[in-house]
């Protein structure tokens, strides 16, 4: 409930008496739990992050020898989307990390690791012995997703899901 509140309103006009009210609990009680906001902020972004990791670790968990990679790739660009309110929490939670919110920063930058690390791996699954860098191209794949995740906010023309995964799987 505090993220959704938070993607609402904003991370930074969103007060402790705000989240307190929205959960349905005093601001004593709050205070017993989170001394900070900031400390709200830093368990919402893990659960936001831990619930992309999982997807993402489901995703690769599930992949079946016969799968067509393009299939795969639009498959997961369309699960990472689809979330709209994920998307805002996410854009949310990276703007307060980039200015200036260092613990925040330093979580995204370990998720982001572990995130590349687990689309290398799905990647190197999907495109069995090919002659590819899998590496770069998971660090192509993780800007793709937060750039699609921008434009699905901003409201910019359909991007072609279908299009960009049968051309990833060409590689």
């Amino acid at each position: 409930m505090a993220g959704k509140l938070i993607t609402q309103k904003g991370v930074k006009d969103t007060s402790l008496a705000d989240i307190a009210k929205e959960v349905g609990i005093s601001k004593g009680t709050l205070y017993y739990y989170y001394s900070s906001k900031g400390d709200i902020i830093y368990d919402i972004t893990d659960i936001h992050l831990k619930q992309v990791t999982q997807e993402l670790l489901s995703w690769i968990g599930n992949i079946e020898n016969d799968a067509v990679p393009e299939e795969i790739f639009r498959v997961v660009f369309e699960k990472i989307l689809g979330a709209e309110t994920r998307g805002k929490l996410h854009l949310y939670l990276i703007s307060d990390a980039v200015i200036g919110n260092n613990s925040l920063k330093e979580r995204f930058n370990q998720r982001y690791k572990e995130w590349r690390i687990t689309l290398e791996n799905g990647i190197k699954m999907v495109l069995k012995d090919r002659k590819i860098d899998y590496k770069i191209l998971s660090h192509i794949i993780l800007a793709t997703l937060d750039g699609f995740i921008i434009q699905r906010m901003l409201g910019v023309e359909k991007i072609p899901l279908k299009d960009i995964a049968n051309m990833l799987s060409s590689v």
